[in-house]
């Protein structure tokens, strides 16, 4: 083979984070044209969807069915990823198989302006399904105070039910939890040591605010003042779901938590934690979130866009 031969070879040889990242740009095309079948071949068969309010939690069967009319009127809906995708970040598990990846991307509604998800792939053969998908639709950090009170005020006339999640009910998902409990107490109690002590040297910490997407590095220059100062910040979870990865090495456990704050009312966490040749699991994304009910997702996301738009 010519050296232009294989040059050309190895340029068009795809990495399993591009495989992925295709497959969520396949899935997002399926439900922008309503293309039914299409859409639902890129869910693995035990997905489960997580909307934007903390009720919304479907299994594969239920999402199935809730999108089934939408797509029967030929409606869809449309999100597509920021920037082509330049928003988005893959990343492959720590297994020799290849086949399990997390990632979070930066999405444009046209009901809804910015959204964000963060979830969990699988690779079946050579196709990559989602596994896990959280959607939210982050609120800026200069409308988060007035927002975020206006969604208590909501919520405490009309209380928000969790819907249930998976329960910690291996070994793995029970050492993932206490690591996720550590870290809430850790911030709570301003102790920076023990917090950036839980993360991986390579973490990735998602703050409420769209542009807040920042390597440990970054976080840690951003809180340690804080920390350092004695100000931490205490999110008490109220629900939690995960789920071990389907690897043989039993490493990789993702989460969803909804969060009580003091300051800010509800809060979502998502992200995944990894276990390390030491044995000790380690958060590698944390994403933090204020969901908000669906009652007033359209006025408020419809601000959200003006405020942006000036």
């Amino acid at each position: 083979m010519s050296l232009i031969a294989l040059t050309l070879a190895v340029a068009l040889q795809t990495s399993p984070e591009q495989e992925a990242a295709a497959a969520l740009d396949a899935l997002h095309a399926a439900a922008a044209r309503a293309d039914s079948v299409a859409w639902a071949d890129r869910l693995a068969p035990d997905m489960v969807w997580i909307g934007n309010e903390t009720s919304e939690r479907w299994d594969r069967e239920a999402f199935l069915g809730f999108a089934a009319p939408i797509f029967a009127r030929g409606e869809g809906w449309v999100y597509a990823a920021r920037k082509g995708g330049r928003d988005r970040h893959v990343t492959l598990a720590p297994d020799p198989c290849a086949c399990v990846a997390w990632f979070d991307e930066v999405l444009d509604s046209q009901t809804y302006g910015t959204a964000r998800a963060e979830g969990m792939m699988v690779r079946d053969g050579a196709e990559w399904r989602v596994l896990r998908y959280a959607l939210s639709y982050p609120i800026p950090n200069d409308l988060a105070d007035g927002m975020t009170t206006e969604i208590k005020a909501y919520e405490a006339a009309t209380p928000i039910v969790d819907a249930p999640g998976e329960a910690a009910d291996t070994p793995e998902e029970a050492a993932a939890a206490i690591v996720l409990d550590a870290l809430h107490e850790a911030a709570s109690k301003a102790d920076g040591a023990v917090y950036f002590d839980l993360f991986t040297p390579d973490a990735t910490y998602i703050g409420s605010d769209v542009t807040e997407h920042w390597s440990i590095a970054e976080f840690r220059s951003y809180a340690e003042p804080y920390f350092n100062r004695g100000r931490g910040w205490t999110y008490t979870p109220r629900s939690r779901s995960l789920t071990l990865a389907p690897l043989d090495c039993r490493c990789v456990v993702w989460f969803d938590e909804a969060l009580d704050s003091r300051s800010y009312g509800t809060s979502r966490g998502t992200g995944v934690l990894v276990r390390g040749e030491d044995g000790r699991w380690r958060i590698a994304l944390y994403a933090l979130t204020f969901p908000i009910p669906n009652a007033l997702a359209r006025d408020m996301t419809a601000r959200i866009r003006a405020a942006a738009a000036q």
